[in-house]
């Protein structure tokens, strides 16, 4: 009897829950229908004006940290040392002041604009911009900078609720992914971070609606987020979660409907097919047309959400206490202002637009087809830094490999990336407390299908030969050990006992073994390796050429390198879609882990100057914009 009556009980429940989910896309319907026209306009505004702002500010602090601490560019070689700096961090406060305030200015607008609906009146861009501004204001109070966090933080990491086109996008650098999810604890770690941001976004979600709309500092809303969500909590989450699957899955249903029919629009009147005509291109540009939907509509139905929901929780005496009365003031809207206003939108518009244009001109030269290096080998279809992965690579015809090499107890270079080989053997040993002799007793291919069952750790001798048999270049990565003694002069003496001084080039994420080795043989080939890459890296003069982490790759930072007669060689590569926006950018060399994936993707890549090459740049940008 009682299982029937939980039965029931859950059905009731759940009746009541898709009640409540239609009920609340009804009311985000009429909310966004009653004043479509102006929110529609006022997004468009903020969508191109905010992303204007935003590079600006970025490339603005950039400039400033850099001048402030007499520094030519920003790697994680002075990362530190440039973090520590007063003047370093009163700049990334007000950096991070000026980007909350631009989401802010968008959410307040639509706040605005919403809550007027809620009461069944009309509104106009010039109230929707004062309650922009009047957010704005609001923040600069260091009482409200928790915000701060908030917007940077909070939101950003739930990668669910876009609230505004301008909020900061997280991204996490491919190689510190990559050691997320090779690392067992590492990724629990990050699905517990990840539950517990979701939680605290379901507390805290009316936490901005309280800030724009009430009188109180930005802690007060907190509270109040929290006290007004208390019982609803399951319903928040649950309705937020469902809403977030059912916009991405109308955006992405159009999106890819709309591309594919283009293609074949296109295909029908040309004979010759043009850049959306490639059926390997249709899933970016898919992806693209997504991301510009999204970024437009999701803020509009997200925050029309958060609203319908917030006026449903709120005790009525409540809202005529706490409310300020400016949040339902409506400006008077003469034409000649709104053309004042827009004229002025406008101009900003294209003056940054021409200055833009003018000054990546470059853009319209052709791109040369980059060079393909095998990452440690061909790791996918062989052990990695193991001789047969690298022989796969040769006799895949690619022009480079790349190698990690480590020194034994007793002076014996060897390939292997970690510093112990307890990944690829199973046996945690550090490789600068053993000798090679011991090093070599394990093997390191029986956990990969073919017949890997007797490989062992090459030395750096033994692959230097081979490259040089089959004609390849070799990136070798210094890692080793800093107690390690003459590291670097071994590595030279093997390269030259080798003959392959003249086809290898020496990197390191640490830059003061790059600059050893150029003191110890200037003219050897050397390239700083870089996992974060901003200002004028082209004045680094340890350096020869660079090797950058494919996320700092930016078309402007290779043109600056090229000018100044350095190769760009850029890792880790190994999605299909990143490689037409690199090859477009200009880069000489990508490293990946699938080499064949890639050769046969950079096969179908247009390397065409003009409108295509900045088009495909473009649509990058825009595929990026949540990641």
């Amino acid at each position: 009897m009682e299982t029937v009556k939980t039965k029931d009980n859950i059905k009731k429940q759940l009746n009541g829950f898709w009640q409540g989910f239609v009920s609340l896309l009804k009311d985000v319907s009429l909310l966004i229908r009653t004043n479509f026209k102006t929110v529609s306009l006022y997004i468009v505004i903020c969508g191109i004006l905010l992303l204007i702002l935003s590079v600006f500010n970025k490339n603005f602090l950039i400039a400033m940290i850099l001048k402030t601490n007499h520094a030519s560019y920003i790697s994680q070689n002075n990362l530190k040392e440039l973090l520590s700096s007063p003047a370093t961090i009163l700049l990334l406060v007000i950096y991070f002041i000026i980007e909350t305030m631009l989401s802010l200015f968008e959410i307040s607008g639509l706040l605005h604009a919403y809550s007027m609906a809620q009461t069944g009146r009309k509104t106009n861009l010039l109230s929707m911009f004062a309650a922009g501004m009047r957010s704005c204001q609001k923040t600069l109070k260091p009482k409200n900078w928790l915000i701060i966090p908030f917007l940077f933080i909070l939101l950003p990491l739930t990668k669910v609720l876009t609230l505004s086109g301008s909020t900061f996008k997280l991204a996490i650098p491919g190689f510190v992914q990559q050691k997320i999810d090779y690392t067992q604890s590492l990724s629990f770690l990050n699905a517990f971070v990840y539950v517990l941001v979701l939680l605290m976004m379901v507390v805290y979600i009316f936490a901005i609606n309280y800030f724009i709309l009430q009188k109180g500092d930005f802690l007060k809303s907190c509270r109040n987020s929290r006290i007004l969500g208390k019982g609803h909590y399951p319903e928040i989450f649950f309705t937020m979660a469902l809403l977030t699957l059912c916009l991405n899955f109308v955006i992405n249903s159009i999106s890819s409907v709309v591309i594919i029919n283009l293609r074949e629009l296109v295909s029908f009147f040309q004979k010759n097919v043009g850049i959306l005509s490639k059926s390997a291109q249709i899933g970016i540009y898919a992806y693209v047309l997504r991301q510009i939907l999204k970024g437009f509509i999701g803020p509009a139905i997200n925050n029309a959400a958060i609203t319908v929901l917030f006026y449903r929780y709120i005790d009525e005496k409540e809202l005529l206490g706490t409310i300020a009365p400016e949040t339902f003031k409506v400006r008077e809207s003469t034409k000649k202002k709104m053309i004042a206003l827009l004229t002025a939108i406008l101009l900003f518009i294209t003056v940054n637009m021409a200055y833009i244009s003018v000054k990546n001109s470059y853009l319209m030269d052709p791109v040369e087809r980059p060079l393909v290096c095998a990452h440690r080998g061909d790791n996918v279809h062989a052990p990695e830094n193991t001789l047969p992965a690298f022989e796969l690579a040769a006799k895949e015809n690619l022009e480079w490999i790349e190698l990690d090499v480590h020194q034994t107890a007793d002076g014996v270079i060897i390939c292997n990336h970690d510093a112990d080989i307890g990944r690829v053997t199973g046996k945690n040993l550090t490789i600068c407390n053993h000798t090679y002799a011991e090093l070599n007793r394990y093997t390191l291919g029986d956990w990969m299908p073919g017949d890997y069952s007797d490989v062992h750790l090459p030395t750096l001798k033994e692959v230097l030969l081979l490259a040089k048999e089959y004609d390849m270049n070799v990136q070798v990565e210094l890692k080793g050990h800093k107690d390690d003694i003459g590291f670097e002069e071994n590595v030279l003496k093997v390269i030259n006992e080798c003959g392959m001084h003249d086809q290898v080039m020496i990197i390191s994420l640490e830059a003061a073994r790059v600059m050893r080795i150029k003191e110890l043989d200037p003219d050897i080939t050397c390239a700083f390796c870089m996992f974060m890459a901003m200002g004028h890296i082209e004045d680094i003069e340890f350096s020869d050429n660079v090797s950058i982490e494919e996320k700092n790759i930016t078309p402007e930072l290779v043109h600056d390198l090229h000018e100044k007669g350095k190769k760009v060689f850029c890792w880790t590569v190994d999605e299909e879609e990143n490689l037409q926006y690199l090859a477009s950018c200009g880069v000489d060399v990508i490293g990946t882990d699938n080499p064949l994936m890639v050769s046969s993707a950079l096969d179908k890549v247009d390397y065409a100057g003009g409108w295509n090459r900045a088009f495909h740049i473009l649509m990058k940008l825009i595929a990026d914009m949540d990641r």
